[in-house]
């Protein structure tokens, strides 16, 4: 699994802070529990509850159906103690007009300020609200927890701040308001900025809609402010060399939006439609990656794709083109096309869109690659080292004979003697260091300890050698 999904919370804040940035139209609708003053964050803070599944962190939020009825569960904390169970409302809004949804229950859990609160939902219409609350960003969901005092309402709202989870990064929240295929009716509006035509869609009921898709993709930034771009080693057990290790790529792009572009379309859209409003696309009834790799363009069949957060793919190749990715990564070249590719973006009825993408990071990064590297665990590969020793070396007539020889490498230790003057031990050698340094030669250290006949002995300590084949003394 791409390893930018092992932690849903931190990435729904990088897709989050993207979307305010690139979708900057979509504005706050203000509520019945929203209209009132916010507490001071210090004074009242409320947060949903997170929890490791299978290795990936979540947020504790589920949803369930009996087939005619629906709920959603969720679990949030108060930083401080309240008088009475607080009210659970969910804001939203759609198309333009403000909604709420009060949550039925809302019990306290266990001793500290953690609550458990419930959404009953009883008909059809209620469900897709809800679906669409969560999955669509243009709805600017919160999640509001809101106690009453003998004046007034006070409110806090709920981190995350804006209740947006895209369906394919988020599918636990969903697996109880299973959502039905997409179907807008669409008609296609192409507008013309800077002497070229883009393709913008048209509600065909809700005709103040158009539609837009971002103009390209690019490598994320994560909350540590580093690129969202991990290489990571393999091999099978006992490898022999590196043409059995492989090298795989993960990484997260944002969509970005040219704001001039979306601008100057609303401009030429108001002109036709007066109420007209432009609104981003998060999915299309056909996604696909297409990238291009050493092997040629390849379709990125796993690549989970959202139109308004991003796309989240990995792929594998052998390691030997590790350094041919890396450089591509730094490519200026227009004719390099490495690592760049396009996201076909399909409406039933229409011929698709193709919306560029690159994977490219800043030059900055170019002398740190290990920066960009994650290991579970080292990968090695294994080499047979043989150690000789001279035969008369252990010969009595000699003007000082050996007993023996003690060998330690690699936390392993053997014995040289007249009767076994030759040893092969198997060592393990670190992929990364072959793989960064391939022009430098591996060093192998060992002790050495020589005992002679007379009971005397030598220690020989950290000595080195670059051969698979070492004599000694």
């Amino acid at each position: 699994m791409n390893i930018f999904l092992n932690n849903l919370v931190t990435l729904n804040q990088i897709i989050l802070q993207n979307a305010r940035e690139q979708f900057p139209d979509i504005s706050e609708k203000h509520l019945r529990y929203r209209a009132v003053q916010a507490v001071q964050a210090d004074d009242l803070a409320a947060k949903v509850c997170t929890e490791v599944v299978s290795g990936e962190t979540r947020y504790e939020i589920a949803t369930s159906t009996d087939g005619t009825s629906w709920k959603m569960m969720l679990n949030f904390t108060l930083s401080r103690q309240v008088p009475q169970i607080p009210y659970v409302v969910l804001s939203y809004s759609t198309f333009g007009n403000p909604e709420e949804m009060i949550f039925d229950k809302v019990l306290k859990a266990g001793t500290d300020n953690t609550y458990e609160a419930e959404l009953e939902l009883n008909e059809l219409a209620q469900r897709d609200a809800l679906l669409r609350a969560l999955s669509d960003f243009d709805a600017q969901t919160t999640l509001v927890i809101a106690i009453t005092t003998d004046h007034s309402i006070i409110n806090t709202i709920t981190d995350p701040k804006v209740f947006y989870f895209a369906q394919n990064y988020y599918p636990y929240i969903y697996q109880g308001i299973l959502p039905p295929p997409a179907r807008l009716q669409l008609t296609l509006l192409p507008l013309v900025y800077h002497n070229v035509a883009y393709n913008y869609y048209q509600d065909y009921v809700l005709k103040s809609y158009l539609y837009y898709l971002p103009d390209t993709f690019e490598v994320g930034i994560g909350t540590d402010l580093k690129p969202m771009l991990s290489f990571s080693f393999s091999a099978p057990e006992n490898a022999t060399g590196l043409d059995q290790v492989t090298v795989s790529l993960d990484y997260f792009l944002l969509p970005k939006v040219n704001q001039d572009r979306i601008a100057n379309a609303r401009d030429q859209f108001l002109q036709k439609q007066s109420d007209g409003k432009l609104v981003p696309f998060a999915n299309a009834d056909t996604l696909a990656l297409q990238l291009e790799l050493p092997a040629g363009k390849t379709e990125e069949k796993n690549a989970l794709i959202n139109l308004q957060s991003g796309i989240a793919d990995s792929f594998t190749l052998p390691v030997s083109q590790f350094v041919t990715i890396w450089d591509a990564l730094f490519s200026k070249s227009q004719q390099s096309l490495l690592l760049k590719g396009e996201v076909e973006v399909q409406f039933t009825g229409f011929n698709p869109d193709k919306l560029p993408m690159k994977i490219a990071l800043d030059d900055k990064y170019k002398d740190k690659p290990l920066d960009f590297i994650t290991q579970s665990a080292p990968v090695d590969i294994s080499n047979t080292l043989t150690f000789k020793s001279d035969p008369k070396a252990y010969s009595s007539s000699g003007p000082r004979p050996i007993a023996r020889m003690l060998v330690n490498i690699s936390n392993q230790t053997f014995e040289l003697n007249e009767a076994s003057p030759d040893h092969q031990v198997t060592v393990k050698v670190p992929v990364i260091d072959l793989i960064l340094h391939p022009d430098k030669k591996t060093v192998y250290k060992y002790d050495l300890q020589i005992r002679y006949v007379d009971g005397s002995k030598t220690d020989l300590n950290n000595q080195t050698s670059t051969f698979e084949i070492i004599y000694v003394p």
